[in-house]
C-alpha cells in the first residue's frame, strides 16, 4: 500500500475514533456517556480485569510439569602427569512427575481461581458503575438545585420590589421589605453551599472516569426515571443466580473442595523419571533408565494439610451461606428503598408541586391586592422552594436506589 494511502487511512480512522469518544467537557453529558468512560478508563476496573487475565494465564502453568534437569558427567579426568587415553562420560535427563491426580487438581484450582477473578472483576465493575450513577445523580441534583435557587432569587427580588413599593406608598409595614431582604440573603448563602456540593460531585465523577478531579465537566442531563416494574421475586431470583459476589463465594466453596482433594493426594508418591546415556572406554556405550518414587513417610504432614483443607472448606461453605442470606436481605432492602423513592417522586410530580405553585400564585395576587400579608406570601414561596428541592432530591434518591438495586442484583435493570 502506498505511503500516502496508509497515511490517509490512519487519519480517517483517528478522526472516526475521536468522533466516537463522548465529549463531556462542554454542553451537556448524559449518564450513558459517563458510564461508557467509566467502563473504559476507570483504573480500578482496569486493575481487576488485568488480575482476571493474569489468573487465566496461570491455568496452563498449573497443568504443566516442572522443567526437566540435564546432567553432564565426566569421570576419571586426567590430572597432572597422569595420562588416560579416554574417560567415562555420561549424559542424563531427569523429570520429576507429580502423581497424576495432583496435576489434575492443580489445574482445577487454577481454573477456579480464574473464575473467581472474573467474578471479582464483575463485582468491581458493578460497584464502580453504581458509584458513578450515584455521583451523576448528586451532580444533577446540585446543578438543578442551583437553577431552582436562581429562579427563586429572581422571584424574591420581585417580591422585594413589590414590598418596597407598597412601603413607599404607605400600604405596608417597613418590616416587609426587610423580611424580603433577609430571605434573599439566606437564598444567596444556600447557593454558595450548593456550589461546593457541585464541585465535590464533579471531582468524584471525574475520578471515576479516570480523569483529573479539576477537569471541566459538562452539565448533567436529567436522569430517566422509569417506574420500577420488576417484581421482588424476579429480582431475588436473578440476584441468586447472577450476583458476582454470590457466584464468587460459590466458586470459592468449590475451590475449597478441590483443595481438600489435592491435600489428600499428598499421601500418594511422586515420580522421578531419568534417562542416562553412558560411554565407558572398556564397555562402550550403555543406556540406563531409572524410575524413582517419593516415600510419604512423614504422614503427619499430609494429615495436617488435609485437616487444614477441611477447615477451609467448612469456612468457605459458611461464607457462601452468609453471602446467600446477605444477598436476599440486600435485594429486599434495595428494592423497598427504590420503590419508596419512586412513589415519593410520583407524589411530588403529580400533587405536591402543582399545589405549591398554585398556592404561590394565590398568595402573590392576594398580597398585591392587600388581601393577605407578606408573611403569607413568604410562606408560600418557601413551601414551593422546599417542594421543588425535595422533588429533585427524590429524583436523585430514586436514581441512587436504582443503581444500588442493579449492583445487588448483578445486572442493569
Amino acid at each position: 500500500m502506498p505511503a500516502i494511502a496508509m497515511l490517509s487511512l490512519f487519519l480517517i480512522s483517528s478522526a472516526t475514533h475521536a468522533q466516537a469518544l463522548p465529549t463531556i467537557s462542554t454542553g451537556t453529558v448524559s449518564l450513558q456517556q459517563v458510564l461508557e468512560l467509566v467502563r473504559r478508563d476507570n483504573p480500578e476496573i482496569l486493575a481487576a480485569h488485568k488480575r482476571w487475565e493474569a489468573a487465566e494465564k496461570h491455568i496452563l502453568q498449573a497443568a504443566t510439569l516442572d522443567k526437566p534437569r540435564l546432567d553432564l558427567e565426566r569421570m576419571y579426568v586426567p590430572t597432572g602427569n597422569n595420562a588416560v587415553p579416554d574417560t567415562e562420560r555420561a549424559i542424563s535427563v531427569t523429570q520429576d512427575v507429580p502423581f497424576p491426580t495432583k496435576l489434575y487438581y492443580r489445574h482445577g484450582l487454577a481454573a477456579k481461581d480464574a473464575e473467581i477473578s472474573e467474578q471479582a472483576y464483575r463485582a468491581k465493575l458493578n460497584g464502580i458503575i453504581a458509584r458513578a450513577r450515584t455521583a451523576y445523580a448528586s451532580l444533577f441534583l446540585a446543578e438543578r438545585s442551583l437553577s431552582i435557587f436562581d429562579e427563586n432569587i429572581d422571584v424574591m427580588r420581585r417580591f422585594a420590589r413589590v414590598a418596597e413599593s407598597k412601603v413607599a406608598a404607605g400600604r405596608s409595614h417597613p418590616s416587609d421589605a426587610l423580611k424580603a431582604q433577609v430571605e434573599l440573603t439566606r437564598m444567596l448563602n444556600m447557593q454558595v453551599a450548593l456550589e461546593g456540593e457541585k464541585e465535590t460531585s464533579q471531582a468524584t465523577l471525574n475520578a471515576l472516569m479516570g480523569r483529573d478531579a479539576s477537569a471541566m465537566l459538562a452539565t448533567a442531563k436529567e436522569p430517566v426515571t422509569a417506574a420500577l416494574s420488576a417484581r421482588f421475586e424476579d429480582l431475588e431470583s436473578t440476584a441468586l443466580s447472577e450476583r458476582p459476589e454470590l457466584r464468587e463465594a460459590s466458586l470459592a466453596s468449590q475451590r475449597a473442595g478441590s483443595s481438600l482433594s489435592l491435600a489428600r493426594s499428598d499421601y500418594l508418591p511422586d515420580l522421578m523419571l531419568q534417562y542416562r546415556r553412558r560411554h565407558d572406554p572398556q564397555r562402550g556405550g550403555t543406556y540406563d533408565a531409572i524410575l524413582g518414587l517419593s516415600l510419604p513417610l512423614w504422614f503427619w504432614k499430609p494429615a495436617a494439610m488435609v485437616a487444614e483443607a477441611q477447615a477451609s472448606r467448612q469456612a468457605a461453605q459458611a461464607e457462601l451461606q452468609a453471602e446467600t442470606l446477605a444477598t436476599r436481605a440486600d435485594v429486599r432492602t434495595a428494592w423497598a428503598r427504590a420503590r419508596t423513592a419512586g412513589r415519593l417522586l410520583e407524589a411530588y410530580r403529580t400533587a405536591l408541586l402543582p399545589q405549591a405553585e398554585e398556592s404561590l400564585k394565590i398568595a402573590e395576587s392576594g398580597y398585591r391586592a392587600d388581601k393577605s400579608s407578606f408573611l403569607d406570601l413568604l410562606d408560600a414561596q418557601r413551601s414551593l422552594l422546599n417542594y421543588q428541592l425535595e422533588y429533585y432530591q427524590n429524583m436523585a434518591a430514586y436514581e441512587q436506589r436504582a443503581a444500588d438495586l442493579a449492583r445487588v442484583v448483578g445486572r442493569e435493570l
